[in-house]
């Protein structure tokens, strides 16, 4: 395999574009970052020509492949229509009916174009409706890039992040203020024993609780029995809102996402990268008692592109085709991502490679861990890191399958998977896994 038009328009790139990409860990991509020219289904082509097998995805929003035509015919309409109104339209209407109906949580909605921005609203929002400063997080979360949640996200070593019961805030980037740790309590995740006690003591000072609820930016950890059910019934009894940060889970996991999954329901949510197909647009929202806040004006939610036109066709088609026959395409998706599982760990036993694969629905972690061994939170994650992961990567990518560049090993399925896809991949696997042991 060839990537040297990749490796040109890398140096030419990083002359002009700081890093030669637009996001960061884009240039964990090894030997350099391809380039790609264009996808289509569960394809990627990139300007060298070759194909590859995509399970990232877009780092998972392509719920439904490169270019599905329903949303391609959504966008295409809308183009000739406006792209940009700075005022309402019936289609972000028709968007928030639908998501009130599928999303548990979801009394009324706002809209916004990044998980990042939502985060900072609901953030926002729960600190205004209890008026209370402090948000509880769980390490190795990721709730995005901003200043007051960017913290213990992914510390280096064990040595920086303290004691399992006394935990330190961590900032994540030069240039954040330890100021903001002033307003951020962490916690290990899974360990609800820890949870009661910190409302126990803070709850007078403690505005919510954020958490995925599936630990989805390290290995996929799912939560422990009754550890949801848990921070559901402990926050209720501290008048502390819970909220979920679906963001990667939502609309992914299954057509209730998460917590339609789990059963547990959060007082606010946010639901996006699925949402709209590869288009930038993000739902946030819950009880309507807390959501009047913003309806009313009292607390300040702005966005020259928030609920634009086109993302919310492309949105509104992608909702369609997910809810089309209550959700068939989810079984199918799963079906395959199963497959795919079972597979990946019956060549790592014939190759004598511990592979530990754990997820839900049509997503899942691969990391190169004892498979028998639980990973439950970040400090378990963080201690069994071998250093397998990149050099498998690449591998696979020589074979022709595109999967997440960092350890964090998430492969996501799409509806346009299919079964053939899966057999190549396979191959691709084995070969793969054999290079390990060279």
């Amino acid at each position: 395999m060839k990537l040297d038009k990749s490796a040109q328009l890398f140096e030419r790139a990083q002359k002009s574009l700081a890093g030669g990409v637009g996001a960061q860990v884009r240039l964990a991509s090894l030997p350099h970052p391809v380039y790609f020219d264009r996808g289509q289904g569960a394809k990627l082509y990139d300007v060298d020509g070759n194909e590859y097998i995509d399970y990232l995805l877009a780092y998972g929003p392509l719920i439904l492949g490169h270019c599905p035509r329903p949303v391609a015919d959504a966008v295409k309409a809308q183009l000739e229509r406006g792209t940009l109104f700075g005022a309402p339209h019936e289609a972000i209407v028709r968007l928030a009916e639908k998501l009130v109906e599928l999303v548990p949580c979801y009394e009324m909605v706002r809209f916004s174009n990044s998980g990042s921005e939502a985060v900072h609203a609901v953030q926002r929002l729960a600190r205004a409706f209890t008026g209370r400063p402090k948000i509880v997080k769980f390490e190795g979360h990721y709730h995005g890039w901003y200043d007051n949640i960017y913290i213990s996200h992914l510390p280096e070593a064990l040595s920086m992040i303290g004691l399992p019961h006394a935990p330190w805030p961590v900032l994540g980037s030069p240039g954040q203020p330890e100021s903001v740790l002033q307003d951020i309590i962490v916690l290990p995740w899974n360990n609800l024993e820890l949870v009661e006690r910190t409302l126990k003591d803070r709850a007078h000072e403690i505005a919510a609780i954020i958490t995925e609820p599936v630990m989805s930016n390290c290995a996929v950890i799912p939560p422990l029995a009754g550890y949801l059910e848990g921070l559901r019934r402990l926050t209720q009894e501290h008048e502390v809102l819970l909220i979920f940060d679906e963001v990667i889970t939502g609309l992914r996991i299954g057509l209730h996402s998460a917590q339609g999954h789990f059963g547990v329901i959060p007082d606010l949510s946010i639901v996006s990268k699925a949402l709209g197909a590869g288009y930038p647009i993000v739902s946030w929202g819950g009880r309507r008692e807390i959501m009047e806040l913003v309806a009313q004006r009292q607390v300040v939610h702005a966005g020259t592109f928030n609920a634009n036109p086109l993302c919310a066709a492309a949105a509104l088609a992608t909702v369609t085709e997910l809810s089309r026959d209550n959700g068939a395409v989810y079984e199918r998706m799963t079906a395959l991502a199963t497959t795919l599982k079972e597979g990946i760990a019956k060549q790592a036993r014939a190759h004598g490679i511990p592979v530990r694969l754990q997820g839900i629905g049509p997503f899942f972690g691969l990391s190169f861990r004892d498979p028998e061994v639980p990973i439950t939170n970040f400090r378990e994650a963080l201690e069994e890191y071998p250093g397998r992961y990149p050099k498998f990567r690449l591998a696979l990518l020589e074979r022709g399958v595109h999967i997440f560049p960092t350890e964090k090993g998430l492969w996501y399925l799409s509806a346009a998977h299919t079964e053939e896809d899966i057999t190549r991949t396979l191959e691709a696997v084995d070969g793969a896994l054999a290079t390990l042991k060279e």
